[in-house]
């Protein structure tokens, strides 16, 4: 019933279409499109996917994740986003599907949660609020982002040599294009490779007020002229300070998220 609810209503050629279900006795059944290329999932760090494909996968996410935060009615946040809930059709056109997570925004622009998801696709806000917003959604998006201009899966955010930090120090030293999936070979799009790895590490920033809205996202990979974004030569850090609802005590906690390039560290205050 959690993706019937809001997968039922969606009409966007980049989301999965629910066909039908079935719930009698202890038969819960749901019924989508076909897909037969299966997931991303499938080629990141192991068979071969050209740039022209990778690009397309990542325009049709992009715009699926703008008509579920700004174009749906009520707005959806996503809250599991990863490369193997991202299904391809026999064109290879990119649909968002497995809404079991999925929660709709009411009054307020964020949805208390427990902490669900895939590590390593989680922001790390949510950790210490509880709550899923579609800022937390774009972090996701961009570690997508990553993997599949990169052709590797990513490790955790706090292991030494991660995958991110591996980028973002690519990208001070203005040698981005070094990041592409080797496999290429050159046979890629070069504005097009420049563009799309700021964006996911535009995306990926610690601090949430700081990340690209999905309309931003889709703007710059559709369209060459939209201004990019500008990024620290290394990798921010980031300060998360919990304060209590009780105004005479409080805890904060101090996560360093960066590394030890000593980048400045940016302060978020969150009341929980």
């Amino acid at each position: 019933m959690a993706e019937i609810c809001p997968i039922g209503r969606m009409r966007h050629k980049n989301v999965v279409q629910l066909q039908g279900w079935c719930h009698e006795g202890e038969n819960l059944l749901l019924v989508y499109e076909f897909m037969p290329n299966g997931s991303p999932d499938r080629f990141i760090g192991k068979e071969f996917l050209d740039w022209r494909t990778g690009y397309k996968i990542l325009t049709g996410l992009a715009s699926a994740l703008l008509y579920l935060h700004e174009e749906c009615g009520n707005p959806v946040v996503r809250r599991d986003i990863k490369p193997n809930n991202v299904m391809l059709d026999s064109d290879f056109d990119a649909h968002l599907g497995d809404f079991g997570l999925a929660r709709m925004l009411q009054n307020d622009a964020s949805v208390t949660t427990t902490l669900a998801g895939t590590p390593g696709y989680l922001a790390q806000e949510i950790g210490f609020i509880g709550k899923a917003t579609p800022e937390s959604d774009v972090y996701s998006f961009g570690m997508v982002v990553i993997e599949v201009v990169c052709g590797k899966r990513a490790k955790g955010i706090m292991d030494e040599h991660s995958l991110l930090d591996h980028v973002w120090n690519l990208y001070g030293e203005n040698v981005l294009l070094e990041c592409v999936d080797q496999k290429l070979e050159g046979e890629f799009d070069e504005e097009q490779v420049k563009r799309t790895p700021i964006v996911g590490l535009a995306c990926l920033h610690p601090d949430s007020m700081f990340r690209p809205n999905m309309r931003k996202v889709v703007n710059i990979l559709m369209n060459p002229n939209e201004p990019i974004m500008n990024l620290a030569g290394n990798r921010p850090s980031g300060v998360y300070l919990l304060v209590s609802s009780n105004s005479s005590t409080s805890t904060s906690t101090t996560t360093n998220f960066g590394s030890n390039s000593g980048s400045a560290l940016l302060q978020s205050s969150m009341t929980v």
